[in-house]
């Protein structure tokens, strides 16, 4: 296998392991929400456990992604892009708890989700550009 090839199929990697970190964050916060939003008060109960269990479990997993993404990705690539949490969550909390989207909301989650594009796209300064030309 090429250097090139290897490389490429390297950040996809990373960039596949930082995106399912993003969505196990996204379903374990859901998850969290889930469990504790039990009216019955009772805290302590077998059930109540397994689904504790299982959105800590969940959230753990989108840790453990985020750890193997930052091996490879930017951390300053890597942070930003966690933001699109925000559009999941926002979703999710309109979707499963019934929470309204309001126009400031949506504003404000457009506005991270741009503020992520700049951040994700490639950027190259004068330097860089100059050096591609004497290629």
């Amino acid at each position: 296998m090429n250097a090139p090839a290897s490389t490429s199929r390297l950040k996809l990697i990373s960039y596949t392991t930082l995106f399912a970190s993003i969505g196990f964050g996204i379903v374990g916060q859901l998850l969290m929400k889930q469990t504790m939003s039990h009216k019955t008060g009772e805290f302590l109960t077998w059930s109540f456990i397994q689904q504790l269990a299982l959105a800590l479990t969940t959230y753990s997993l989108g840790v453990i992604n985020w750890i193997l993404a930052l091996r490879f990705v930017k951390l300053s690539i890597a942070y930003p892009l966690t933001s699109l949490n925000y559009v999941g969550i926002l979703l999710g909390s309109y979707y499963f708890f019934g929470e309204k989207i309001t126009l400031i909301r949506v504003i404000g989650v457009v506005l991270i989700f741009i503020g992520v594009l700049f951040v994700a796209l490639p950027y190259e300064g004068k330097g860089q550009r100059a050096a591609k030309l004497k290629q």
